[in-house]
């Protein structure tokens, strides 16, 4: 159930504002590289679309550069105030948690020091959690807390790395009564069975996808240009960490080479969009991914990029043939959702939220297990016929039509207890 509407608090200039509180990931950060990623972009999304219904935000993120301004614009009425906690700057994932006191003080000092008041305080990853719910109850505010990884589940699914902090902490968030947004019915399930929360303690606000940047175009001048003619495009998108599996696309490669039931009539060349994460990962894990791609025999047929901006993220998304997600687990995938708005089919793994996006056998192929020869088989059956990816294609877009920003900030809207504004959602294609 929603929140019941409150009295409005005001930012400057009269504005319901909502705090937001993201730690180690500013919505202005560079995607692809180090840990930023779909948090990153979640959190962008919602503050532009709320900024676009006449509501603010105030993001705070923790100084990561002595150059770091203590304030920028994230749109007309939100902003990204950057707050010291710890040594300006960037830190290894594994040091964070001792940054969170400093981080709830400075918070708490930044909003005392201005006077400021706040419609609802929403919290994301488990970093905030303890600091979100001691700034809720100083200050008399619904909390909302996103996840967008759980620890527990990791551990399900072989990756137990986290500290015992993390578990502990995600736990408090439950057991300290936030409002949890989950991104699929498959992430409550999660919280339920592992958690301990109780069904009506979440609600569902799927993520959703930028329509306009995401969207299907002619890319036959950046395939020339990366001398991609005359073959075929594997593309794995993300950071290049163990838990995303891009080793199983360069297995994946080489299984294609070694069957002769799976030969195409192009090469297949694998592109890889993202960069190493700082930590979480094994360092230099791209030289690793290079160096198994060599022995497999696939000199000159694997390609790294880089983090890539949004935009040109977008066309390399319309340039491949095909998108491969092979996650070990995703609390909900939106590199395949960005691929499907720019009406390429996805190959992804049969796990979490993956299976709530792709629609296996409309928009692509989900795949169970991570053996490389049963990747190489549903990569190639889409690549071998072009009339079958472009009906595919086609259906991806369709698909991706359903998951708009618009709808994310709708269930958000009532969560903070503000009234809609169907001045501005008018006229809306949701």
């Amino acid at each position: 159930m929603a929140a019941q509407p409150r009295p409005v608090a005001m930012g400057g200039g009269g504005r319901p504002v909502v705090a937001v509180l993201s730690l180690h990931a500013s919505p202005l950060a560079r995607l692809g590289e180090r840990e930023n990623g779909g948090l990153n972009v979640y959190v962008r999304a919602v503050c532009e679309e709320l900024d676009a219904r006449g509501i603010g935000t105030d993001v705070f993120v923790r100084r990561t550069s002595p150059r770091e301004p203590g304030e920028r614009s994230l749109g007309p009425r939100s902003r990204v105030i950057a707050v010291e906690a710890g040594p300006p700057r960037v830190l290894p994932k594994s040091q964070l948690a001792s940054t969170r006191a400093a981080f709830l003080g400075a918070v708490r000092e930044y909003i005392g020091q201005y006077g400021l008041h706040y419609q609802a305080l929403h919290s994301h990853y488990w970093l905030t959690g303890d600091v979100a719910f001691r700034l809720a109850a100083e200050l008399d505010l619904p909390w909302l807390h996103t996840a967008h990884t759980l620890a527990a589940v990791k551990a399900e699914h072989g990756f137990a790395g986290d500290e015992p902090e993390r578990l502990l902490a995600e736990r408090r968030v439950v057991t300290q009564g936030a409002r949890l947004v989950a991104s699929t019915p498959e992430e409550v399930r999660d919280l339920c069975r592992l958690y301990g929360a109780r069904p009506d303690q979440c609600v569902v606000a799927p993520p959703g996808v930028d329509l306009l940047r995401f969207r299907p175009r002619d890319t036959t001048w950046l395939r020339t240009r990366l001398g991609l003619d005359g073959r075929l495009v594997a593309l794995f998108a993300g950071r290049l960490e163990p838990l995303k599996g891009p080793d199983l696309l360069i297995e994946a490669l080489a299984a294609l080479d070694r069957s002769p039931w799976l030969r195409l009539s192009q090469p297949v060349h694998g592109l890889f969009a993202g960069d190493d994460s700082s930590d979480g990962a094994r360092v230099g894990q791209r030289q690793e991914l290079a160096r198994r791609a060599q022995a497999l025999g696939l000199t000159g047929r694997v390609t790294f990029t880089g983090a890539l901006p949004q935009e040109r993220l977008a066309r390399v998304y319309s340039l491949a043939d095909v998108v491969v997600v092979p996650s070990h687990t995703e609390s909900f995938g939106l590199v395949a959702l960005e691929a499907l708005a720019c009406g390429t089919p996805v190959v992804a793994a049969a796990v979490g939220g993956l299976r709530h996006v792709a629609a296996d056998g409309i928009t692509g192929s989900l795949v169970a297990g991570r053996e490389p020869e049963a990747w190489a088989a549903a990569i190639a059956s889409m690549l071998s016929d072009p009339l079958r990816r472009e009906r595919l294609g086609r259906a991806a877009r369709r698909r991706a039509e359903t998951f708009t920003w618009e709808r994310t900030v709708d269930v958000l809207a009532a969560e903070y207890g503000l009234e809609p504004a169907p001045e501005l959602a008018a006229g809306r294609c949701v």
